[in-house]
């Protein structure tokens, strides 16, 4: 083949390159294929509750411990540790032979009282007849009625001291004064009993209540929580807020707040913790990511993402952001995101509204 024809051969295809013309542009769909994919979810299906909890404790509400009032023998105990009792039941009771002689004795006294009271009152009457006729002098007269409102004095005196001695006779039968169970019992038939000895403690069998101490802010809005519940040894048990104490107490900086079982109720001196959650308000920590000295969140608003800083906001915990439920987050993608990129959704993603 002549040298010419190699050469026009060679040089042919750059030939054919420069009469092509400029490099055609990639078609759309190429495009829309180097875009960042990512997942977004509308900010009100995002929000978490946020949950409180505060130990606390189940209080009876009667835990008493049962004592003598009067120094007599104990002649019988009733109860033991474990028995259940109703209100007015007999519990203990007391040797009282000692303070039934005295009830006779002031008894006795009542009578005499009321004896020389009648006597003064006889007297007093003749003589304001005799003044009338002017046989007895006016001085008489106001002795025998200081002596007759003596005499009833006394009768007031000694009808006290009955009743006092009645009392005393009553307390030596030691009754429940409230629907209970027995707890301890120190009470032993034949030991000497004085006043103040304890015999029984009881713990009423009415609903218990739960405390919880509650920091001031929680207090605060301690009305608004919802699915409250005391938990103990794995058992939940919903509750609801009874009242609340309006001061802050010196040692534990909280307020007491009791708390009612609303179905079955845990036993009374069970102790555990007081779960509830606030209102929605809170985003999940995953969607933060840091750029430079910001961190915040990427949304999508027509078709491209945008870096929204959130103040106060710190890597890893939960975070409250103030913008319209329908705003559209970046839940997956983001850490690859730059300010302004235009994105791609996933298929099972909602449509941006332009």
């Amino acid at each position: 083949m002549p040298r010419v024809c190699l050469r026009l051969m060679s040089v042919l295809p750059w030939l054919l390159a420069g009469c092509a013309g400029p490099a055609a542009e990639p078609p759309p769909q190429a495009a829309a294929a180097q875009a960042p994919r990512v997942s977004v979810q509308p900010l009100s299906a995002l929000l978490q509750p946020r949950h409180g909890t505060a130990p606390a404790t189940v209080r009876a509400g009667n835990d008493s411990v049962l004592a003598s009032e009067v120094t007599a023998a104990i002649a019988g105990v009733e109860v033991d540790v474990g028995s259940r009792v109703g209100a007015g039941d007999l519990l203990v009771t007391l040797d009282d032979t000692d303070l039934r002689l005295a009830l006779a004795q002031a008894q006795a006294r009542v009578a005499a009282a009321d004896a020389r009271a009648s006597q003064a009152g006889r007297r007093l009457q003749r003589a304001r007849g005799l003044q009338d006729r002017q046989f007895i002098a006016e001085d008489e007269v106001l002795a025998l009625e200081t002596e007759h409102e003596a005499a009833l004095a006394d009768v007031a005196v000694a009808r006290a001291d009955r009743d006092v001695a009645a009392r005393a006779v009553g307390k030596t039968r030691i009754r429940a004064p409230f629907a209970a169970v027995v707890i301890e019992r120190q009470a032993q038939v034949g030991a000497l009993a004085g006043p103040g000895t304890p015999l029984l403690r009881l713990v009423d069998l009415a609903a218990a209540e739960v405390e919880a101490s509650l920091q001031v802010g929680d207090a605060a809005a301690i009305g608004e929580a919802r699915d409250l519940a005391f938990e103990s040894q794995g058992v939940r048990l919903p509750v609801r807020l009874l009242r609340l104490a309006p001061v802050v107490e010196a040692g534990t900086r909280g307020q007491l707040a009791r708390f009612a079982f609303t179905q079955a109720a845990a036993p009374a001196g069970s102790a555990g913790t007081l779960h509830w959650q606030w209102p929605a308000s809170q985003l999940p920590a995953p969607l933060l990511v840091r750029r430079g000295d910001a961190v915040g969140v990427f949304l999508v608003e027509s078709g491209n993402a945008r870096f929204l800083a959130v103040p106060g906001a710190v890597d890893g915990r939960p975070f409250a952001l103030d913008l319209p439920g329908d705003t559209l987050l970046v839940t997956r993608g983001q850490q690859g995101l730059a300010d302004g990129d235009a994105v791609v959704l996933a298929s099972d993603d909602p449509e941006p509204e332009a």
